[in-house]
């Protein structure tokens, strides 16, 4: 095998690393308790219990806010998109319990602050506070790794995403 064949084969093998978006537990998807997300109708990837804090950027990319604060995207440079869904049915807060820092449509980087929360007003008003990290361009994935486990903080590297060859 040639150099070239080498740094070929190393550049086919790239892998995405998504960092943590928050402090807290990691959990498998399927312990989210809603079916679309458990059942992985948006996307697949895992989701964290959070302790206090905020949801910060997990990749380098562009990002979208919901308007009403509970829900973050991101698109990478390669075209990984992903979600961060603070929370089930938070929707319905209408923005209350979260204080938006981030802008949309800007470039950010882990370990950007995006959102702030306010963990226990949410976990009063809203069905839970577990909070899926989803994949939803899995077309575009060929393999996906969560490593880590357990507790996790705010950009330790939570996924490693593989993307196919286009």
């Amino acid at each position: 095998m040639g150099l070239f064949d080498f740094l070929k084969k190393k550049k086919e093998e790239e892998w995405v690393e998504i960092y943590s978006p928050l402090n807290g537990k990691v959990m498998d998807l399927t312990m989210v308790p809603d079916e679309a997300f458990a059942k992985k109708m948006i996307g697949d990837g895992c989701a964290i219990d959070p302790t206090e804090g905020s949801v910060y950027s997990p990749v380098d990319g562009e990002v979208d806010i919901f308007d009403t604060n509970h829900a973050v995207s991101f698109e990478t440079e390669n075209g990984l998109e992903l979600i961060v869904h603070f929370g089930i049915d938070t929707v319905k807060l209408g923005g209350e319990g979260f204080e938006r820092i981030g802008k949309p449509g800007t470039k950010v980087k882990p370990g950007d602050e995006l959102v702030k929360y306010d963990l226990e007003f949410i976990k009063e008003n809203a069905k839970s506070v577990i909070t899926p990290v989803i994949i939803n361009s899995m077309d575009e994935v060929e393999e996906l790794k969560i490593v880590a486990s357990g507790d996790v903080k705010v950009g330790e590297l939570l996924m490693k995403v593989k993307l196919k060859n286009n």
